[in-house]
């Protein structure tokens, strides 16, 4: 058989040319270190995302219709239930593998989600955006965005009181936008909330839209970085801006990654057996009469949850336009931060005057201006996700939520600016000391 198959592909080779460029393939260079592995971390998570989301495809009912549930789940049998959510506790209960198979697409949702924002935060930290890699950086943006839509709509799919609550307030949010709120929210949302097809449009854009799109830019993104070379920190002796220092892709590479990837699976298989990932008898169905502030989104959204509860409940009239503060807290702040992780190397580049490709990482701290406005952009972000739970924190804290709020509207103006100015100047000091500067160009 040996002899046939060597044939086979001698003459497929000769229409084809596979030879070389899969022999270029095989020989590219990984460089070494743990952080690189990020991103293949989020690519099995993706993978495992959508194997279980197509076996949870399969039983889903993507309907706000009240149905009678008549499945082994005793604390809603005989209810009337939305659809949804009555598919999701028979699929949970009923379904051989269901709850498995649920827990197992939650628990590499949340891992998706959180190596895609510490490769970003890899990449803008060691300054692996700067050319000739600033396309890439910004494609990764865009699955950073595609990611948190996903989520978004994901978790909202159950309709229990959490998914409720959140597609309400981005109801809201839609509302508020000046001049065509209305309309986009009718177009978005099938109608007025909590009537209307939001439940079949958001289960479109999970399974179908989002994905397409997310997978699409993936592979624009894994192209490019085969296309372009790697970036690697700094070796003694060795000039990065010409030479790669690490293993090839076959064969050490690739048993790295498959054993990466068998262990990011079983770690996902032994969380959904051991954790009550996605336990949706304790949420309940969503009520809209019930309204209540108990309701926490998921932490990757934490951040714009905190800004709406700090943001003041003010309207500002302008000649034919009224400039609400959730449109502000909810669309505005989030916009304006997007334009700032786009902005970043534009800005590095113009203040250093930088030229050239860099093919080489850096430590944070011998840039002060990246210093500076990293300390003080993640920590505004935090802070904004710790004000999502002001309302446990009063309770725990014994404050009460009035001042509590305004006292986190104080911090988390005051502290990113002073965590941002001492950052640059233990920067700076840092590079006084070793009698260092910031070169123009490299490579």
């Amino acid at each position: 058989m040996t002899p046939l198959f060597a044939l086979l592909f001698e003459k497929l080779d000769e229409r084809l040319q596979l030879r070389t460029p899969g022999r270029e393939v095989a020989n590219k260079v990984f460089p070494h270190n743990w952080s690189f592995l990020l991103g293949e971390v989020a690519l099995v998570s993706l993978v495992v995302l959508v194997l279980t989301g197509l076996f949870l495809t399969m039983f889903y009912q993507p309907t706000t219709d009240p149905v009678t549930y008549t499945g082994s789940a005793e604390a809603f049998s005989g209810r009337r239930l939305p659809g949804a959510f009555a598919s999701v506790v028979q699929l949970s209960h009923d379904v051989t593998g269901g709850l498995l198979f649920r827990r197992i697409h939650r628990a590499a949702a949340h891992l998706f989600v959180a190596t895609v924002v510490l490769h970003l935060l890899r990449v803008l930290l060691t300054g692996a955006f700067r050319r000739p890699r600033e396309v890439n950086y910004h494609i990764g943006l865009v699955l950073l965005v595609l990611a948190l839509a996903l989520g978004f709509t994901g978790y909202s799919l159950p309709y229990d009181s959490l998914a409720g609550t959140g597609i309400r307030i981005a109801y809201s949010e839609l509302l508020s936008v000046p001049l065509i709120g209305p309309n986009l929210a009718f177009g978005i949302f099938g109608g007025q909330f909590p009537a209307g097809d939001v439940i079949p449009r958001f289960f479109v854009l999970h399974i179908l839209v989002l994905p397409g799109l997310l997978i699409g830019g993936l592979a624009v993104h894994l192209a490019l970085v085969t296309r372009q070379r790697h970036t690697q920190f700094p070796r003694p002796s060795i000039d990065g801006h010409r030479w790669v220092l690490g293993k090839p892709l076959w064969p050490s590479q690739f048993v790295e990654s498959t054993t990466l990837m068998l262990w990011v699976s079983g770690a996902l298989a032994l969380s959904a057996v051991l954790v009550p990932w996605a336990d949706i008898t304790l949420k309940g169905p969503y009520v809209a009469s019930e309204v209540g502030n108990s309701a926490q989104p998921e932490w990757f959204l934490f951040w714009v949850e905190g800004a709406l509860r700090l943001f003041p409940a003010l309207e500002l009239d302008l000649p034919g336009v009224t400039i609400a503060g959730t449109f502000v807290a909810g669309a505005v702040l989030p916009g304006l931060i997007i334009a700032a992780l786009v902005g970043y190397p534009f800005l590095e580049r113009r203040v250093y005057g930088l030229s050239g490709e860099w093919h080489v990482l850096q430590n944070p701290m011998d840039i002060p201006l990246r210093a500076g406005c990293l300390v003080g952009f993640f920590s505004f972000l935090l802070l904004l996700s710790a004000a999502a739970t002001n309302d446990v924190l009063s309770r725990l804290w014994g404050i009460p939520i009035e001042s509590l709020t305004w006292g986190l509207r104080v911090t988390v103006v005051v502290v990113p600016l002073a965590l941002a100015a001492a950052a640059v100047a233990v920067s700076r000091k840092r590079l006084r000391r070793r009698g260092a500067h910031v070169p123009a160009t490299e490579g």
